[in-house]
C-alpha cells in the first residue's frame, strides 16, 4: 500500500513538515519540522531566529528560501538530508505521532508535492524515504529496546 501526503488537510497531513507539532532539537523548541529544517539553512543565529519566529510553516519556508547564498551554511547541500532526518526523529518522538507512524505498517510513504523534485515523489522521494527510515528505527527500538 502507498500513502501520499502533502501539506493540505487530509488523513495523512500529519506526515507533512508543515504539520504544527512542537518538537525539541538540541534544546530548542520548533513549532513544526519545516521551521526546524528551514532555520538550519542559516549561518547566523540572527537569521536562524528570524526563520524560527515565522508564524506559519509556509512562512518559515519562504524565509528559508529567501536567504542569500552568503546567509546560508556553505555546506548546506551536503548536510540537508541529515538535517531533515534529525528533525524527523525529533518530530516523531511525540507519542501521538509516533503511534500514528507505526500504524502505517509497511506502507510506502510519499510526499505528493507537485513541484519538489528532491523531497517529493515526482523526483527522488526523499521525504517519504526518510520518514520510513524513522519508522523502521522506531519499530526496532520498540522491539529490541535499543536505539538504532
Amino acid at each position: 500500500m502507498d500513502i501520499d501526503f502533502f501539506c493540505r488537510m487530509s488523513e495523512y497531513s500529519w506526515l507533512s513538515n508543515y504539520y504544527k507539532c512542537e518538537q525539541v532539537v538540541d534544546g530548542r523548541i520548533y513549532p513544526s519540522n519545516e521551521h526546524y529544517y528551514q532555520s538550519q539553512k542559516a549561518n547566523t543565529k540572527e537569521k536562524e531566529d528570524w526563520i524560527l519566529s515565522a508564524k506559519y510553516p509556509h512562512e518559515a519556508r519562504q524565509r528559508g528560501k529567501s536567504l542569500l547564498p552568503s546567509e546560508k551554511k556553505a555546506n548546506w547541500k551536503e548536510i540537508k538530508v541529515d538535517v531533515m532526518l534529525k528533525g524527523l526523529r525529533a518530530k516523531f518522538k511525540n507519542p501521538e505521532l509516533r503511534a500514528k507512524l507505526i500504524s502505517t505498517g509497511d506502507a510506502i510513504l510519499h510526499e505528493d508535492s507537485p513541484t519538489d523534485m528532491f523531497w517529493g515523489k515526482k523526483g527522488k522521494d526523499m521525504l517519504g524515504k526518510l520518514i520510513m527510515k524513522v519508522r523502521s528505527e522506531i519499530l526496532i527500538e520498540d522491539l529490541f529496546g535499543e536505539k538504532v
